[in-house]
């Protein structure tokens, strides 16, 4: 069975996680299996693959459910760890 690099990319991008920034007050993540550290500012969310960790300030997890989560605050710096 062949397929074309696209249809692998858009598998990828779905099973994968995907992040989107508004700016530097708000971030949505889907493909969150779950808080590991959670302070007012710094937060360690585990990923299907690794795990992110969010610093800044004022930090609010406004909503969280089906592996998607909304994080509100002064976000300062991201960082990946797989």
């Amino acid at each position: 069975f062949i397929t074309d690099k696209s249809e692998i990319l858009n598998t990828e991008i779905i099973n994968g996680t995907h992040i989107e920034i508004f700016s530097n007050e708000k971030i949505i993540l889907e493909g969150c299996r779950g808080i590991i550290d959670y302070e007012n500012n710094y937060i360690k969310l585990q990923l299907k693959k690794g795990h992110i960790i969010i610093i800044g300030t004022d930090f609010l997890i406004s909503a969280f459910e089906n592996e998607r989560i909304t994080v509100n605050g002064k976000i300062v710096s991201l960082e990946f760890c797989i």
